[in-house]
């Protein structure tokens, strides 16, 4: 378990940067456009909804359930999911029974199920 909470929010933050930038060349921190693609946009509002109500793992659930690992749209979707899941507070989250440790393995279970778990490795040293 990793103790510095600010550590894991940075580290998912820059964790999804690095893929996005590498995959998609878009820098969510620069780019007012590198948002999710219009095929997927409905589902992340509604699974941003979703987290802002409260509903973190169910939000969690659906996002995997529906994952298509030929999809790479799909893929952009679940690695903004995890990072702004990743940016609430701490407070936040165990008030909805999740921690910013179980961010961290969820994206990396969703990283991993994408064939990119390498790179994750390689990124999150």
């Amino acid at each position: 378990m990793i103790e510095d909470k600010d550590y894991i929010m940075r580290l998912t933050h820059e964790v999804v940067r690095t893929l996005i930038r590498l995959l998609f060349q878009k820098d969510i921190d620069k780019d007012e456009e590198a948002g999710v693609s219009a095929e997927m946009a409905v589902r992340y509002r509604e699974l941003l909804a979703m987290i802002k109500d409260g509903q973190v793992n169910e939000a969690e659930n659906l996002l995997l359930d529906e994952m298509d690992p030929a999809n790479p749209a799909y893929f952009e979707l679940g690695l903004l999911f995890y990072e702004k899941l990743g940016a609430q507070t701490e407070e936040f989250l165990e008030s909805h029974n999740y921690t910013q440790d179980e961010v961290v393995e969820g994206l990396k279970y969703f990283v991993d199920c994408y064939g990119y778990g390498d790179l994750w490795d390689t990124i999150s040293r």
